[in-house]
């Protein structure tokens, strides 16, 4: 216990040597960037710095530099351009450790594979890839990297105490943003070094999806340390020379892949918030394959409607929309000062002039919320920072496979061609009548103080036969509300008539 102890210590020590530096650049320039509008080179240098070091650190370090990449209410732009480029690549353990733990969870691995090869072919932050033959099928065996759960606990431990340190020279919402990101990146991180939740993942994402033609490896063994898929070869999807020479039309295939991740946002429970051009592949019939599950995002019905509000705000270029979804999506605070943040919304897509929305793609798009997050009191909720790294990502390899790549385009094509703005049109009728069956019942509390103020008043009978008219009419409202889930077009049809007659029966 007490060399596990020291060893903390000495490694703090270490990390702090190392971070202090970076902590200090990161603190002044993040100053300067929220006060120029120009990008600024010599910040990028410094961004990518920090980043040599977080890969000197290993692997907490790296994926936590990949979680940072996607806030930009923490990370100056010049910073963000330099983590997002961030990748999970580091060089293979030993391979007598990757085969103690294979023999641990899978068995004597002379005896169970026929073949395997001891070369990885590909090593991660936190597990490497081999090849193997399993049960006579082409298999990849994916294999946690030795000792990573205490290795992690312990690099959390430190970040904790060393952001403790750090937090007498940074503001207060900065210090509680960063705080909020470790704890929930401590919570999560494990996540990703249990196979058996990737094996998971991994099943939902195929039912989810299985008719769109993509192709996903296939589970043949999993257990909380070792992974065992379907080896799938393919072409890297950024290896556009090799494309080419086997006919794959690029632009289409751009298109192909981002509306598939589009839809796994907005249509499915899970998505992969992962697609970094290690994680794609492409067969050499021009199908998608796609690998590595570990890193997922999860959206809830609401969410995601108030996600599709925010692209109608974005693309029609309206504060007000905008405003309303970040507030709705728990990244705004409510107690913002509306007009300052509807200015700075403002002036951001004054910042965009000149350019046709139709040609905004996704960076232009987010370009416009970067501004205002940096600014402004934002909490971003994990879903949607996984959400920015996965958009992020896409948007660069799409960029890779056609130049002239359009987000907007594509999302045009999900949201008018798919249905989902009808969806998002329908669900906010049903609000709206919702509101108004809320008010209507809040009226029948006073009708019986209406009927008998009428009463007290002796009006003539005819006059007397409102109260039961409106009453009636509030009857048929109410139903239609209700029927509405049946034969929506109809009920809505039904609504406005109801509400007109009440109108003028009023009226008379």
């Amino acid at each position: 216990m007490n060399d596990d102890v020291k060893n903390i210590k000495v490694t703090e020590i270490r990390y702090l040597f190392k971070l202090l530096p970076v902590f200090i650049k990161f603190s002044s320039d993040r100053k300067r960037s929220r006060r120029q509008e120009e990008y600024d080179y010599r910040i990028e240098k410094h961004g990518r710095i920090a980043v040599n070091t977080f890969i000197q650190l290993g692997p907490t370090f790296i994926k936590l530099g990949q979680v940072l990449s996607a806030r930009p209410d923490l990370l100056p732009k010049e910073y963000l351009k330099a983590f997002s480029d961030l990748q999970d690549k580091v060089p293979p353990d030993n391979f007598a450790y990757a085969r103690r733990i294979i023999e641990e969870n899978v068995g004597n691995l002379d005896k169970v594979f026929d073949e395997f090869n001891e070369n990885a072919i590909s090593g991660a932050s936190l597990g490497q890839v081999y090849r193997a033959k399993y049960r006579g099928i082409d298999a990849a065996v994916k294999v946690n990297r030795h000792d990573i759960d205490r290795v992690l606990r312990r690099d959390l431990i430190i970040i904790k105490k060393l952001l403790d340190l750090f937090k007498r020279f940074m503001d207060n919402f900065l210090y509680i943003s960063i705080s909020n990101v470790i704890s929930d990146f401590s919570a999560r991180i494990y996540d990703e070094t249990n196979y058996l939740i990737e094996a998971d993942n991994i099943r939902r994402i195929r039912t989810n999806i299985k008719k769109y033609d993509i192709i996903i490896p296939d589970v043949l063994f999993a257990s909380k340390q070792v992974l065992i898929l379907t080896y799938i070869e393919g072409i890297k999807v950024t290896d556009v020379k090799k494309l080419s020479e086997y006919g794959i039309d690029l632009p289409k295939l751009a298109h192909d892949l981002d509306i598939t991740f589009i839809r796994m946002l907005l249509r499915n429970d899970i998505f992969h918030a992962d697609p970094h051009p290690g994680n794609i592949s492409i067969s050499t019939e021009g199908r998608i394959i796609l690998y590595d599950f570990g890193m997922v995002g999860k959206l809830d019905d609401d969410t995601r409607f108030k996600l599709l509000k925010l692209y109608d705000g974005l693309i029609n270029k309206d504060p007000d929309t905008i405003m309303d979804s970040l507030i709705q999506l728990n990244a705004l605070s409510p107690a913002a000062n509306r007009g300052i943040v509807r200015k700075g919304i403002e002036l951001s897509i004054a910042n965009l002039s000149g350019t046709n929305v139709n040609e905004m793609d996704i960076r232009e798009l987010l370009a416009i919320a970067n501004n205002v997050i940096f600014e402004f009191p934002f909490h971003l909720p994990r879903e949607l920072v996984l959400y920015m790294r996965m958009s992020s990502l896409l948007e660069g390899i799409c960029k890779t496979l056609d130049p002239n790549f359009k987000f907007v385009i594509v999302l045009r094509d999900i949201l008018y061609n798919e249905g989902m703005l009808q969806e998002l049109y329908m669900k906010e009728l049903n609000e709206f009548a919702q509101k108004a069956v809320i008010s209507i019942e809040k009226g029948f509390d006073v009708l019986p103080l209406l009927k008998r103020r009428l009463e007290e008043q002796e009006m003539p009978v005819q006059e007397n036969r409102k109260l039961p008219a409106t009453v009636f009419l509030s009857a048929v409202f109410i139903a239609m509300v209700l029927f509405s889930r049946i034969h929506p077009v109809v009920s809505y049809i039904i609504m406005a008539a109801d509400i007109i007659v009440m109108v003028l029966t009023l009226r008379k």
